[in-house]
């Protein structure tokens, strides 16, 4: 037992260490000031007031495309702030178009759902991935449905080349049962149409991201059936209202074809397939935001790894490193950002509390600013001296566990800093909630767990020799006996 405790002990001080152990350099206290200087406060627990986010104004300028970032995908703050700035840019700037990562098919799905059966919660797991399947994204659609009654509504898209990922789905065919079923409302299919051909080729193509020999085998019927897709959906765009939801219908099927080219171009490889998954999603961007948004206005949403502008040139290339070349100025890209709290791991789904912002530049020197949550402008940050914090690399949280290197100022526009965030639970059962909290811990302490268990098995397996020792041992002496 005494040594158990000593490893125990070992083990518990190892994951401190780690836990704790600074990755970063302290902030200058000159580059705080001015942080502070020039911080819009955010109050997250007071109601939505309009003049609480004029600051936009000036920050937005006229640029046509607004990013709004996340450096976590599942919690409960970093959402809800940015839908007060979605509800700003929409209401007073004018854009009337959001698209978030999914893909065409399911959001003009969803949005379908919406205005035939006002039905939010179906939408929102018809729309988007499941880690998105929380109660504060659903304050984002619920946005988004109230103001299909309004002269101004904001129409719900994606700007993404993946189609099925989202809870509904999951990567399989049943987006083409939905997206049939939906057609069948506004037109009858082609006449000549083999449907149940053309559903197997579709089939390939939503299934192609974890098998892409499957369409390589395949790849005729799969372009065949896309090419009766689209008869079938100019037959039916005619009838469909409104005009923004017309025009996204009339994309699926170059929605389908994207999909074909990734899956052909990347065959599955991790970092391949990001870059020419957002090489295709920044082109789709600029084509919703002038053919689909009637004020050529558009907000995109997705984490931080697509809309940074990876000016380091160290990270994947990304969908607004397109963007910033291809437009420059009309994009205007917003990055999120936490100081503490406790989250559910993008990567591996478990509650947690968030490494220190020690291991992270870019948190570290927002969070010395000391505000509880606030906005800033850092495209329009002092630029003369190159070592001031925001100018400099450092490095910012990707997801929970993972960092990227960071300029702040040359990477983002605008920056959000949430202090602490809270985890975004998907049920409130107990049972569930107790399982994320169990794996998070392990997740937590993997260092700790690790030493313990190893710790462990040593001492189980010295135990077990021990006592087989002891018997042979009995054992010889009662033969000689």
């Amino acid at each position: 037992m005494r040594w158990l405790a000593i490893i125990v002990a070992v083990a518990a001080l190892a994951d401190l260490a780690v836990g704790w152990a600074s990755c970063s350099d302290a902030p200058r206290a000159a580059d705080v000031a001015v942080l502070a200087e020039r911080a819009a406060p955010l109050d997250l627990a007071a109601p939505y007031a309009a003049g609480d986010y004029q600051f936009l104004d000036a920050a937005i300028g006229s640029a046509s495309i607004v990013q709004l970032g996340e450096s976590l995908h599942i919690t409960d703050e970093l959402p809800r702030v940015r839908a007060r700035f979605v509800r700003y840019l929409h209401e007073q700037l004018g854009f009337d178009t959001i698209a978030l990562e999914g893909s065409l098919v399911q959001a003009w799905l969803a949005e379908d759902q919406l205005a035939r059966t006002g039905d939010v919660s179906t939408a929102q797991t018809i729309a988007w991935f499941p880690l998105w399947h929380t109660p504060a994204m659903r304050e984002l659609m619920d946005y988004i449905a109230s103001t299909r009654a309004t002269a101004h509504p904001l129409y719900l898209t994606s700007f993404d080349a993946e189609i099925g990922a989202s809870a509904a789905y999951e990567g399989d065919e049943g987006v083409v049962t939905a997206l049939f079923a939906a057609l069948r409302g506004y037109a009858p299919p082609p006449a000549t149409a083999n449907l149940a051909d053309v559903q197997r080729g579709l089939a390939v193509i939503v299934r192609c991201g974890g098998d892409y020999d499957d369409l390589a085998d395949h790849r005729g019927e799969a372009l065949a059936a896309v090419a009766v897709l689209d008869t079938w959906v100019r037959a039916a765009v005619p009838h469909v209202a409104p005009a923004p939801h017309a025009t996204v219908l009339a994309r699926i099927p170059t929605n389908f074809l994207a999909m074909v080219d990734l899956c052909t171009r990347a065959e599955g490889m991790g970092e391949m397939w990001q870059e020419l998954r957002d090489e295709l999603n920044a082109a789709s961007v600029i084509d919703l935001r002038d053919h689909v948004s009637t004020a050529h206005k558009i907000i995109t949403w997705a984490h931080h790894s697509h809309v940074a502008y990876d000016s380091t040139r160290e990270n994947v290339p990304s969908m607004g490193q397109h963007l910033r070349d291809r437009v420059g100025a009309a994009v205007y890209t917003i990055g999120t950002f936490a100081g503490r709290g406790r989250v559910i791991t993008g990567e591996l789904f478990g509650e947690r509390d968030l490494p220190s912002a020690r291991k992270f530049g870019i948190e570290r020197m927002l969070g010395a600013v000391g505000r509880d949550a606030y906005f800033v402008d850092v495209s329009r940050l002092p630029a003369t001296d190159p070592h001031a914090g925001w100018r400099t690399e450092q490095t910012s949280r990707l997801e929970t566990f993972y960092r990227r290197p960071t300029v702040l100022s040359s990477d983002f526009d605008g920056a959000i800093f949430v202090a602490r965030v809270h985890p975004a639970y998907f049920t409130e059962g107990r049972a569930s909630r107790a399982l994320l909290w169990l794996w998070g811990f392990v997740l937590e302490h993997a260092v700790g767990v690790t030493l313990a268990l190893v710790a462990g098995v040593v001492l189980g397996v010295r135990a077990i020799v021990r006592r087989l020792v002891r018997r042979i041992r009995a054992w010889r002496g009662t033969r000689a006996a």
